[in-house]
This record gives C-alpha cells, structure tokens and sequence, in this order.
C-alpha cells in the first residue's frame, strides 16, 4: 500500500492537533466557559480511530463541529455520517436521540477543503442545531457518529460531556 505524502503530512496535523488542541482550549476559565470540547471515541466499527466535537453557542443555536480521523473501510463514497446528541452517557443513554444533526451529513475532508465527502482520511463535519448551548450543557449529553443508512448505520464514534477534553 502506497501512502501519499498528503496523508503522512494530514495525518501528522491532525495527531498534532488532538495533543494541543485540549490545552488551547482549557487556558482560561472564560475560554472553557463558552464551549464542549467532547473526544470522540471509535467504536467497535471504528477501532483506533478518534475525534473530537466542539459545541460553541451562537446566540439561541449551538454550532456543533466535528472532526473524526476516519471511517470504516468499505464505508460508501460520498462520506455520509449522521451525529446524534442524547440524554445520558455513550454507555447508558436513552433509546432517542434528544437532537438529531442530520441537516448536512456530507462529509468533508480536512486535508483538501474542496473534497466533500470523498476522502477516507481525516473528515470534517459542521452545523447548527437550534437550541441554546446553556440548555445542551446543562445535561450530561453523549454525542453519537453513525454511519449513512446504506453503510448500516452503525454508530462509529461516541464521546460524552463526561469525557470533556482537559
């Protein structure tokens, strides 16, 4: 298997990034007050892989950002995934998702901007949901990734306000 350049160089931005990105954001009281920082975790589907989810409020909306280091081989071309936020934990949450972020569910490559949703490396996926952050914040909250419903649906990361980046 031939690695290109491009990913070994994506690759390393992107470990870089889930190092130090947890200490930028903890650096002040204030910076940690106006936004989750959540790690995603892959799933049994998903093993090795990580992510992370910032929820940043934006007046009375929450913008939901998320960045995965990949998906599951033989996962369909375009990258469709489907995040999901629930009441409770990634081991014990309630059977319906509380809010569903299925508006924009193309995937996008961080590598090159102008992929959407054809790359298996590093993806980008972002919206907004309409609910105030303090409401999202004020419960404990598991963030669930799956997979389109032609690839299965299969939650392929979960990560919870339990587990907020330090």
């Amino acid at each position: 298997m031939v690695i290109s350049r491009n990913v070994l160089v994506a690759s390393s931005v992107w470990l870089l990034y889930c190092a130090v990105m947890p200490a930028t954001v903890a650096t002040t009281n204030a910076a940690e007050s106006s936004l989750d920082s959540i790690r995603l975790v892959g799933t049994g589907y998903n093993v090795g892989k990580i992510g992370k989810a910032i929820l940043v409020p934006e007046g009375d909306k929450t913008d939901v950002h998320l960045m995965l280091s990949g998906v599951p081989s033989g996962t369909t071309l375009p990258i469709h995934l489907y995040p999901y936020i629930y009441e409770g934990t990634c081991r014990n949450h309630k059977l319906k998702a509380r809010y569903a972020l299925t508006d924009h569910v193309l995937a996008r490559s961080i590598i090159g901007p102008q992929a959407i949703g054809a790359f298996r490396g590093p993806v980008q996926l972002s919206q907004s949901i309409p609910v105030a952050f303090e409401t999202i914040r004020a419960t404990q909250y598991a963030i669930s990734v799956r997979t389109s419903p032609a690839d299965g649906n299969r939650e392929i990361f979960c990560g919870d306000n339990t587990n907020l980046s330090q």
